[in-house]
């Protein structure tokens, strides 16, 4: 029997579909095999070697001794590997690891090539097998190959190899970054808490987060500053010109941002997730990583418009933004965070499909709605549609004196329940992004605002102006996609005239937002790079246990139904807990009894013995 005979015998009997799948996968000429002087296989892929050209067996010992050191550091049970090139270094952490190894490949050319060529047999007989990129969605699923242990119950490091995070491409990078965010859901519970600015586009992203993180298994805390805004508005009482009212402003964000300090101490958060605008400048920043905590800034603004991150972004040790590339150079030029691309995205639970009864479609309806605030060219542009039945809903309209009659409530404020009304009640939304130096469409437009994904997610059919990024988020099949005022207004007399067309756009839109842009792949993507950076700080971190951490493993027993009446963050301690069972009544469940045996041997005997 060849060696490869004997690696899919192997593999067979653990995973036949996966076996069968890799046997027929055809080897493109990316793929190049060659064999150094002893006769050990070497493997290039698209010019890159995925192993050392000297020694590969060398070198997997030495990776495999690194990687084997952090898991210990960690106290790790299980292991993902991103990245198998001919299985050199993977084989050797199997010599050094007890726990559960999952190999993370996604290239069946890989495969079969590493099959044809290494003796891989009692490897395959060790590990777990996954070939596809996203990491499994639930703690119940499981990889080829595997013995159906939840993971769970098991504490996860991810690990990647070097070389196979090198190719082009970004398939082995989104695949780190997917399996870290398993980790961050499945093996590391982060305290998380969640600063908001006092208003702007920015302050409901900060609540919609902080409930995906939350969803997400993670304690977390949401700082809602906006009941402060009415007190820096009032500012304005004093009169002050304008350089003694900045003095104002400055002193008046100085001491929220004393007071977010404060929370930070008194929750001693791991993460503290800031949102655009919220006001935090360099002290309280600094003060916030000597208290112990992760500082992530998510910058949903445009960076040309709102500057005032060359002042603060070098006080954080991670930055998200809504725009690439020239955004991403600008913000690292002047920090040493790691900046990444992360855009906006919609809360499921908020923005959805309604059931509209007669009287709230004659309140909120129309044929075309716009739903935002008066920039310049949104003034400008929409005086191409006064010929329909046109509302505009929103502030900072006054003035604009051809679309008066169609503002409502005279440019009143808009609550996020009315605009996911008005956005299920109208059969044609406006999305025209806002800018304040172009008139109409911004040829340069690059970031996605949030309301391309709140209105793909209550399914309603929207007509949109062409923007850099959309491509990869969305398509003309889901979306009217508009180059010019002239193109959306063309676009938007059509599909009312066919609202065949219309509506079936609006469905394959909500489809595709539900599938890969809620608010919990967002936080899930952003945490993933986290934790991938600091999963062993979070791993050695000394910490109260909770009844969230408890609950995560035994939500469906007698237990985990006995600790849902606590909240998450209520530390798991007897005195707690006997507490609660002394106040219920009713016959008693058994934890109940157990816990209040437990209480009752503390009590008499462990505590006098202590003494």
């Amino acid at each position: 029997m060849t060696v490869r005979e004997e690696n899919q015998r192997v593999l067979a009997a653990r995973a036949p579909g996966l076996a069968a799948a890799i046997a027929t996968a055809e080897v493109p000429p990316s793929h190049a095999l060659a064999w150094t002087a002893s006769g050990a296989p070497l493997l290039t892929v698209a010019g890159v070697p995925l192993q050392h050209r000297g020694d590969p067996v060398q070198d997997g010992v030495r990776w495999a001794r690194g990687a084997a050191d952090r898991l210990a550091a960690a106290g790790a049970t299980r292991a993902v590997v991103v990245g198998f090139g001919l299985g050199y270094h993977v084989e050797a952490l199997a010599a050094r690891f007890s726990g559960t190894i999952v190999v993370v490949e996604p290239d069946l050319a890989v495969w079969r090539l590493a099959l044809t060529t290494r003796d891989l047999s009692a490897l395959l007989a060790r590990v777990e097998i996954v070939t596809t990129v996203d990491a499994p969605p639930t703690a119940e699923a499981s990889p080829a190959g595997t013995d159906e242990r939840s993971s769970a119950s098991q504490r996860t490091r991810v690990l990647g190899y070097a070389p196979s995070l090198l190719l082009p491409g970004d398939v082995y990078r989104r695949a780190l970054t997917a399996w870290q965010a398993s980790a961050a859901r499945l093996g590391v519970r982060l305290k998380i808490l969640v600063v908001s600015p006092m208003y702007g586009g920015s302050w409901p992203i900060a609540g919609y987060a902080a409930r995906a993180l939350a969803t997400l298994g993670h304690e977390t805390h949401l700082l809602d500053l906006s009941p402060f805004h009415d007190g820096f508005r009032a500012l304005e009482r004093f009169g002050a010109r304008r350089a003694r009212r900045g003095v104002l402003e400055n002193r008046y964000c100085e001491t929220l941002a004393d007071g977010v300090v404060a929370a930070v101490e008194a929750i001693e958060p791991d993460v503290v997730l800031a949102l655009a605008q919220a006001p935090l400048g360099p002290g309280a920043l600094d003060a916030i990583a000597a208290a112990g905590a992760v500082r992530v800034l998510w910058f949903v603004e445009d960076y040309r418009v709102l500057t005032y991150w060359r002042d603060v972004v070098a006080h954080y040790d991670y930055v998200f933004t809504i725009q690439e590339d020239e955004c991403v150079a600008a913000l690292g030029a002047v920090t040493d965070a790691r900046v990444a691309y992360l855009p906006c995205g919609f809360d499921p639970e908020i923005h959805r499909p309604l059931g509209l009864d007669a009287a709230a479609r004659a309140e909120y309806g129309s044929e075309v709605a716009f739903v935002g605030a008066g920039y310049r060219n949104r003034r400008l542009a929409f005086r191409r549609f006064l010929d329909t039945d046109f509302r505009i809903w929103g502030s900072d309209w006054t003035g604009a004196a051809d679309l008066a009659r169609v503002v409502q409530r005279g440019g009143a404020r808009i609550t996020t329940e009315e605009s996911v009304r008005i956005f299920n009640a109208a059969d044609v939304n406006l999305n025209l992004h806002s800018s304040t130096y172009h008139d109409g469409v911004d040829p340069r437009g690059d970031f996605v605002n949030p309301r391309t994904f709140e209105l793909a997610g209550c399914g309603a059919f929207q007509v949109v102006d062409r923007r850099t990024l959309l491509p990869p988020l969305f398509d003309a099949r889901e979306l009217a996609l508009a180059a010019s005022v002239a193109e959306m207004r063309d676009l938007t007399r059509y599909y009312l005239a066919h609202p065949e067309e219309r509506v079936p756009m609006a469905g394959r839109a909500r489809r595709r937002a539900l599938a890969e842009h809620t608010y919990g792949h967002r936080v899930e993507r952003l945490l993933g790079t986290v934790i991938g950076h600091e999963q062993d700080r979070f791993l050695g971190r000394a910490r109260v246990a909770t009844v969230g951490d408890v609950v995560r493993g035994e939500a469906k027993s007698a237990l985990g139904r006995f600790l849902g009446r606590f909240d998450p963050t209520t530390p798991f301690a007897l005195d707690r807990l006997v507490g609660s069972i002394v106040e219920h009544e009713g016959a008693l469940e058994e934890p109940e009894a157990i816990f209040l045996f437990l209480h009752q041997f503390d009590e008499m005997y462990l505590r006098e013995y202590r003494a």
